[in-house]
């Protein structure tokens, strides 16, 4: 089978081969596939050789005739739960970076948690139209999915999947990043925090949910559940719960959001409604997205290195395909997290005062809760 179909024209207008190609580059047939396969494993000057005699004769490779060659698709397909969301635009960038430089093209799916769309997926891994998946859904496409990695390598990112012990996750701990946050708030004097929760079910938002708790408890302050009100990860899900806040008759001090997007939308509500951020109540948020140092207030909030997520998983991911699925062990990977203060926090009622100690009543709700 040829490695053009038809073979292009070149610039004489004769049908342009793989072996014109390596004469004019100076290099054989092999590296001229190699490179066109796996651009990283060929020197630089090679690689730039190659694809300037490539453009010079206007050679087009037979993508397909190669897949069927290889068995190989050289396509990934990146599952997400929204691509509109802000947070995910520097794990996708680092993703199609590392996927690129390996030879690999990237279908991002956008599952929008809808049944209907994750079957459409599950379909397309189960055709045998992409080498690999990266999952970073909080969610399986359908029951079974899983057991695709025997045959097509399947790697988390950010969200930990029950029952998936054996796959490769790419995570940061959430726990102990919202434990820090809720301990800073804490040492800021504010003692009634409320916490605005991620996407239910979604693995992340229940251990935010859990670092929460751990501080309060800790501090002796006690978990209170009608503190914890529910979210979306989104601007209008912040929104919603500032009508929470201004609907409790004994306010909190302060708010930690799960999702900056969720902090960020339940300050224009609050701002709206006449209130000021942080001289009537704190916010703060989680994840570090670029708008957040630059809203106004600048928000406090927990910064994911989402950059390292992407990469490392993609590159986890790539080495698992050329490697065959089941010859890497599972692995899990924990990557801190760090906290940057800004100006959306300010003293609570208790600035200055020690913390509660001992354990509170309420604590014992907070331990049945994980």
């Amino acid at each position: 089978m040829s490695d053009a179909a038809p073979p292009a024209k070149g610039l004489r207008g004769h049908a342009v081969t793989i072996t014109e190609v390596a004469r004019r580059a100076g290099v054989s047939t092999a590296t001229v596939s190699r490179t066109l396969a796996s651009p990283s494993q060929v020197s630089e000057p090679t690689r730039n050789r190659v694809f300037a005699a490539i453009k010079e004769t206007g050679y087009t490779p037979n993508a397909a005739a190669r897949s069927l060659r290889a068995q190989s698709t050289k396509m990934v397909l990146a599952l997400l739960p929204g691509l509109g969301n802000s947070f995910w635009n520097v794990i996708i960038n680092a993703v199609e970076e590392v996927l690129t430089e390996a030879g690999y093209g990237v279908i991002f799916g956008d599952t929008r948690n809808d049944p209907w769309r994750e079957a459409h997926y599950d379909q397309l891994v189960r055709g045998g139209q992409v080498d690999g998946v990266l999952l970073l859904t909080g969610r399986l496409p359908r029951e079974g999915f899983a057991l695709l990695d025997r045959r097509v390598p399947i790697t988390l990112v950010c969200n930990s999947l029950p029952g998936l012990d054996d796959l490769p996750l790419f995570e940061v701990d959430n726990r102990d990043s919202a434990r820090a946050m809720t301990e800073f708030l804490i040492g800021r004097g504010h003692r009634r925090i409320a916490h605005i929760a991620g996407q239910a079910g979604n693995p992340e938002a229940a251990e935010r949910i859990r670092g929460y708790a751990d501080a309060l408890v800790a501090a002796g302050i006690g978990f209170d559940e009608s503190l914890v009100w529910p979210g979306a990860f989104s601007f209008a899900s912040g929104a919603e719960a500032a009508g929470r806040f201004l609907a409790t008759p004994e306010r909190p001090s302060a708010i930690f959001s799960a999702s900056d997007e969720m902090a960020i939308g339940c300050i224009k509500a609050l701002k709206d409604a006449g209130l000021s951020v942080p001289a009537d109540v704190s916010v703060c948020g989680f994840d570090g997205i670029d708008y957040s140092a630059m809203y106004d207030p600048a928000l406090t909030t927990i910064i994911q290195p989402r950059a390292e997520l992407g990469r490392l998983a993609a590159e986890n991911l790539v080495a698992r395909m050329r490697r065959g699925a089941p010859a890497m062990a599972a692995t899990r990977t924990r990557i801190r997290c760090t906290l940057a203060v800004r100006d959306s926090v300010g003293p609570g009622p208790f600035a200055g005062c020690e913390a509660v100690s001992g354990p509170a009543a309420p604590a014992r709700r907070a331990e049945a809760s994980r």
